[in-house]
């Protein structure tokens, strides 16, 4: 490209950057300035959770190819050029698994650039929460990346995850999956008083006692009584109707508040 009149004392840079028009400059900065710049790869993790008879289940994979083969992984994958991070999350859940969630039960948690996370060069993952419904235990199947598709079990006082009867570390997961994982944990009771998305594991609608029981999981730590649920959450949310209860008086049913 050639230069044209640049002032005395400027230079190219300078003059492209301030003195030409948009198109003049982008023509410029894909041919001369943008090859200075490595590009990482970008891709979408997702810290799965569901609620399931009492207890909060972590949708996990095992990988059945390199790097970190026969390793624990969250679902996920690279981000391709025509999605956003959210719009990743929800494809890479339909073809590791084979379920399609709505976008409101999909929230960013962190984004995380560590040099040297993924042993394939420079990818810089967007991880998300995602509160998957109760059903998904029936319907998952596992897709290209995903050696066996498995739910561990989470308890967040401990802060621990067990596949069975064993425990694991941070050396059963991939990449930096772990870390991850305790960072979606410290979120997640870290907000629950302002902002208790996590909510969104319960079947909607849902009774003040089935609310009260998935709080005292998330945070056992601070836990309280049904009549206390309402007065901590109340302005989160809406009552929808009523649940007959056999023998006992009808339960108000009650759902999270759209945005």
């Amino acid at each position: 490209m050639s230069i044209k009149r640049i002032p005395k004392g400027m230079s190219e840079k300078e003059y492209y950057e301030t003195i030409v028009d948009e198109e003049t400059f982008l023509e410029w900065y894909k041919t001369q300035d943008l090859p200075k710049y490595e590009n990482p790869s970008v891709t979408a993790d997702m810290v799965a959770y569901c609620f399931v008879n009492g207890k909060i289940k972590l949708l996990v994979i095992k990988r059945k190819t390199h790097p970190y083969q026969n390793k624990y992984a969250l679902v996920g994958g690279f981000i391709n050029k025509n999605e956003d991070a959210f719009q990743a999350c929800i494809r890479e859940v339909r073809e590791e698994v084979g379920l399609d969630i709505p976008l409101e039960k999909v929230e960013q948690l962190m984004t995380v650039s560590s040099p040297g996370r993924d042993p394939r060069g420079w990818v810089i993952t967007i991880a998300h929460l995602v509160y998957l419904p109760c059903q998904v235990m029936k319907q998952v199947n596992a897709g290209d990346d995903a050696k066996q598709v498995m739910f561990l079990d989470v308890d967040f006082k401990t802060q621990t995850f067990k596949d069975g009867e064993r425990y694991l570390t941070a050396k059963d997961f991939s990449f930096d999956h772990y870390q991850i994982l305790l960072e979606s944990i410290k979120r997640i009771q870290g907000r629950l008083d302002w902002n208790p998305t996590v909510l969104h594991l319960l079947e909607t609608p849902f009774t003040v006692y089935e609310g009260t029981e998935l709080i005292n999981l998330i945070s056992p730590r601070r836990p309280i009584v049904s009549n206390n649920f309402l007065v901590k959450y109340r302005d989160f949310l809406e009552e929808v109707g009523v649940k007959r209860v056999p023998k006992k008086k009808p339960r108000k049913l009650y759902r999270l508040k759209s945005e």
